[in-house]
């Protein structure tokens, strides 16, 4: 184990969220470095969900360890992981997986209430800043299912990004987007690799699943891949453009 090690997975079987017996992905050795941008591809029910969930600690693992930060994974329900959580965040697909009996902001604020016990007026004033970062003030006191799927997406990063994680992981954050909004996101992404203002200009470690590689690839610093149950990593980007894997190929959308 490395003292810069911020996600570790040895000899991993990722469960299969349906239940069955059959792991998903049978065995994952994967070591993410701080300052790594990841990006983890693979086909739509590939398994890439999977794994950046079991790395993240919201999935258990059906054998082999998961460490975070240099830890084992402690209990989910323990006070040790609701400190670890406060280090991690995770943006869902689709449109953010937000409470629709709750407003936007109040959605946004969730990790302060929760996991630095903020009072509303408290956590209002830090989210004032946020919520203008992400131009999304206007939609403040709206429900998520009034706002359109692209600007609840942001939301559900606004609120991943609230409690300033050193670890953000990213579920297909540029699927179906339009231009504007694909715009936004890689300009986003870029600053969050690089050093984003929100987290005082320091780069956060990154991990980004995706069913395409090609716009994420001069973003990530390193690749990997899920494919028929296999778990294997690229490398670096230059290493992706000169792989001749039918699989990375298509992924590339350069069909054979």
């Amino acid at each position: 184990m490395s003292d810069d090690a911020v996600i570790e997975m040895s000899g991993v079987a990722v469960a299969n969220p349906h239940g069955s017996d059959v792991p998903v992905v049978a065995s994952v050795d994967w070591r993410v470095a701080r300052g790594e941008c990841w990006v983890v591809a693979g086909q739509q029910g590939s398994g890439k969900t999977t794994v950046i969930e079991t790395a993240a600690g919201l999935r258990p693992a059906s054998r082999g360890e998961v460490r975070l930060f240099g830890e084992p994974l402690p209990s989910p329900a323990g006070e040790a992981m609701a400190r670890l959580r406060q280090r991690v965040g995770f943006v869902f697909e689709g449109a953010g997986r937000l409470f629709p009996d709750l407003g936007v902001a109040e959605n946004i604020a969730l990790p302060l209430r929760y996991h630095r016990h903020l009072t509303a007026a408290e956590s209002s004033a830090e989210l004032r800043p946020l919520m203008e970062a992400f131009q999304l003030e206007r939609f403040a006191n709206l429900a998520p299912g009034r706002i359109g799927r692209a600007w609840a997406r942001r939301a559900g990063l606004a609120r991943a990004m609230a409690s300033r994680p050193e670890l953000v992981l990213l579920d297909n954050p540029l699927e179906g987007l339009d231009p504007v909004h694909l715009r936004w996101w890689r300009g986003f992404l870029a600053e969050l690799v690089h050093g984003h203002p929100w987290l005082g200009g320091k780069p956060a470690t990154v991990v980004i699943a995706t069913d395409e590689l090609r716009p994420l690839l001069g973003i990530g610093t390193r690749f990997a891949t899920v494919d028929g149950g296999r778990w294997k990593v690229l490398g670096d980007r230059e290493a992706v453009s000169a792989s001749d894997d039918p699989a990375v190929r298509e992924l590339m959308d350069e069909r054979n």
